[in-house]
């Protein structure tokens, strides 16, 4: 497989059409929901406050892919409009230059054959950052999360991407800026902190729609959080952040 960019010719539609918000949406709740359960429900030997970012993502796979798609608890989240969720899948990225990215999850999307997409790169692909002193924001949520969608890494056929964060108040008392957010010019921009104004992201994303992907950094972490917290960015019409 050889790609010479982002959107080459190709047979398929490139890039792919908008994921509905209202599945946007209902993947945020989905995840929010599940995220309730890991705390008020966990699983026998399971520990939220001492969990690493593998063992909650492998958590949240479980009850996304096992219990949410088939009982319809969620609305909107079922199999009418999401196949499944897959758990690190191997999926190349925009040249093929590297065939074996692995994002933490992809909700590959059901009913978008009309349009010609390519199947294996039509999805939801979500990144799972921790947040905490040992994980700063800039070097490991944008630069290792956020940079994955901006560079063509993940989700370079799609519009849409999605990062999803935890974070343990009694281990993060820095608030640590990302790059795009030490440029902020207005409270609204230091919320959607745009990655891409920095120079690591400019010198590698050139199209406009990647430069609108980056908006979804964060720029700090609010101060009152117990145990782990949970967070998502998703495009900036959807975007929610789940606090305690």
């Amino acid at each position: 497989m050889t790609e010479s960019g982002f959107f080459t010719a190709s047979p398929h539609r490139l890039p792919h059409p908008a994921v509905p918000l209202r599945v946007i949406l209902a993947t945020h709740t989905a995840l929010t929901r599940a995220f309730e359960l890991l705390r008020s429900s966990p699983p026998a030997g399971f520990h939220l406050k001492d969990a690493k970012e593998d063992d909650i993502t492998r958590q949240l796979h479980a009850i996304l892919e096992d219990r949410f798609l088939t009982s319809q608890e969620i609305a909107g989240f079922d199999r009418r409009r999401i196949r499944n969720v897959i758990r690190a899948p191997e999926v190349s990225n925009h040249d093929g230059s590297h065939p074996a990215k692995k994002p933490d999850l992809v909700l590959f999307l059901l009913r978008r054959e009309r349009w010609s997409v390519r199947n294996s790169q039509d999805g939801i692909f979500a990144e799972c950052k921790p947040v905490d002193d040992s994980h700063a924001v800039g070097k490991h949520y944008c630069d290792q999360g956020i940079m994955r969608f901006v560079s063509g890494d993940y989700a370079w056929a799609m519009q849409e991407g999605l990062m999803v964060g935890f974070c343990t108040r009694k281990s993060y008392s820095a608030r640590k800026p990302c790059a795009g957010a030490r440029r902020r010019r207005s409270a609204r921009e230091a919320r959607l902190a745009c990655a891409a104004g920095s120079r690591t992201a400019e010198s590698r994303c050139t199209a406009p729609q990647y430069r609108a992907r980056a908006q979804l950094c964060v720029d700090d972490r609010p101060a009152g959080m117990q145990d782990q917290a949970f967070f998502i960015h998703g495009t900036p019409a959807a975007s929610r952040e789940i606090r305690e």
